[in-house]
């Protein structure tokens, strides 16, 4: 995570400079990785809008095979190669937001390194000095802090009137930047984005209620995109109705948004939260531009200025993998006509015997030439 937290540090640096606000730099962070990732998802969404024009002929296929569920597989595919649609482009922009969440926490644990912008001496001091409060007990809240939220606990402390006198020997900087960020960290006047949300706090706040909120708005935003996105889906793929694992998994996702904003500090919940609603916003934008009309255009269209073409790697992909049913299937039927072949005009069972006596025979002889005695398990 250090490797993708420090550039969106710098990112959330040059923000926090310009609004001085950590709650409002996470929103326009938010929005900003939305803009880069726009026409990415532009191309996803176009992808999945041709996969709706094809629907029609997918839902047919599926009727003509309606035994044959490889066969299905196969017509599908050659389908989806023919028209240059690819099922998988979807998947990219849903990739590339992982890494951009994992740098933000990066960034959301350490703000005295990505936005305050102190020295590794300075912060190795401060760290050194906050551990020997623990060591003596002066501070005696439990130290697991110490391990992952290092940043976090010198921020609160050295905020702290009841501790902050301790930390004033590393200068009048790093006191003044520690009190006004500690200032800035509260979003709205009453929510502070460095804590963590707890389901037992201690007292019943507005504070606690909100941090709350902020997990199980992640999960229902989340719920929302998966139901509104298998809408969709199955529009886009008729098969799409059979996947009842993947749907299962889809769904337990809106459970795991929950567990994992529960864990990790506020102001990271915060941000996927807020992403995770542009991104609903954008999709059901998407969703209304792209009528049945406008998808079977671009599917037309994206076919005659791709004819001559090159193909590319999804669909050299896509290409191996029919070949390879292809080759599956034929194999299987070459397979069956070779057995039927060596049968000739004998039924099964006549077969199945004729090879038992022939390797009983054999097993007979065997025992004649060296002498041992041999015994007919099939008689």
């Amino acid at each position: 995570m250090k490797i993708l937290g420090y550039p969106l540090g710098w990112i959330m640096y040059g923000i926090y400079s310009f609004c001085k606000s950590y709650g409002l730099s996470l929103i326009i962070f938010a929005a900003l990785t939305k803009m880069l990732l726009l026409p990415l998802n532009a191309k996803s969404q176009r992808s999945s809008a041709k996969m709706r024009a094809l629907a029609p002929k997918m839902a047919k296929i599926k009727k003509s095979f309606a035994n044959n569920p490889q066969r299905i597989q196969q017509e599908q595919m050659k389908l989806q190669n023919e028209e240059g649609v690819s099922p998988m482009a979807g998947c990219l922009p849903a990739l590339v937001q992982f890494p951009i969440l994992f740098g933000i926490v990066d960034v959301v644990y350490k703000p005295l390194t990505h936005i305050l912008r102190f020295s590794k001496d300075t912060l190795s001091t401060a760290t050194e000095l906050l551990h020997k409060l623990y060591d003596n007990g002066t501070i005696t809240e439990p130290t697991g802090i110490l391990k992952t939220r290092e940043e976090l606990a010198l921020l609160k402390f050295a905020s702290d009137p009841e501790y902050s006198h301790y930390f004033e020997k590393l200068g009048s900087n790093f006191m003044n930047k520690i009190s006004e960020f500690s200032d800035n960290n509260i979003f709205l006047g009453f929510v502070d984005l460095g804590s963590q949300a707890d389901l037992h706090p201690e007292v019943w706040t507005v504070e606690a209620i909100a941090l709350i909120a902020i997990p199980v708005l992640s999960g229902i935003i989340n719920l929302a995109t998966t139901v509104i996105s298998q809408i969709q889906q199955k529009k886009n793929n008729p098969a799409a109705a059979t996947m009842g694992s993947m749907n299962v998994m889809l769904y337990g996702m809106s459970i795991f948004y929950i567990w994992f904003s529960f864990s990790i500090p506020s102001g990271a919940a915060f941000y996927w939260t807020v992403s995770g609603l542009l991104g609903l916003i954008q999709m059901l934008v998407f969703n209304k531009y792209y009528t049945q009309e406008r998808c079977e255009a671009i599917l037309e269209s994206d076919k005659k200025k791709n004819k001559g073409k090159k193909p590319g790697f999804i669909q050299n992909l896509m290409s191996q993998q029919q070949e390879a049913l292809n080759a599956q299937q034929a194999g299987g039927s070459a397979s069956v006509s070779s057995s039927r072949a060596a049968r000739g005009d004998m039924s099964k069972s006549e077969y199945n015997e004729t090879n038992r006596n022939a390797i009983n025979d054999a097993r007979r002889r065997m025992a004649e030439k060296y002498g041992d005695e041999y015994t007919d398990d099939h008689k």
